[in-house]
């Protein structure tokens, strides 16, 4: 079965074209960098607790503590598996999904790497004292 190139995905697709899918309002902007109530878990309006930068691609909402990429951003609005959430994030774009042909050797980890920084320290083990 073929997979999807996730790599490729976020390489893709933009963090304006999803704050603009999930109908992301910034109350205040700084130069690259928007701020505005969270769209994953619903602040208030005039909350400002939500920080897009658009030159880093990355975003942090410091009220829920969640953030990541423009990928991620989609997936954790819309509540779905990265593999799904993927397709539908490209077909609502228009784009067409990277696919990416892995043999039975390719290890999970290999084809959805993670994301985030914290999510890469929680999986290579506890870290070694300096």
């Amino acid at each position: 079965m073929p997979g999807i190139d996730f790599a490729l995905v976020r390489r893709q697709v933009s963090l304006t074209q999803v704050l603009e899918l999930v109908g992301f309002t910034a109350t205040t902007r700084r130069g690259p960098q928007l701020r505005g109530p969270c769209p994953v878990h619903g602040s208030a309006p005039r909350s400002r607790s939500f920080a897009a930068h658009l030159q880093k691609h990355c975003w942090h909402c410091f009220g829920c503590g969640a953030g990541g990429n423009a990928l991620d951003l989609y997936l954790a609005v819309t509540k779905l598996p990265v593999y799904d959430g993927a397709l539908e994030l490209c077909a609502r774009l228009g784009v067409d999904a990277p696919r990416r042909h892995h043999s039975a050797g390719d290890s999970p980890a290999r084809i959805a790497p993670p994301t985030c920084r914290r999510a890469a320290r929680t999986t290579a083990g506890p870290r070694s004292p300096p």
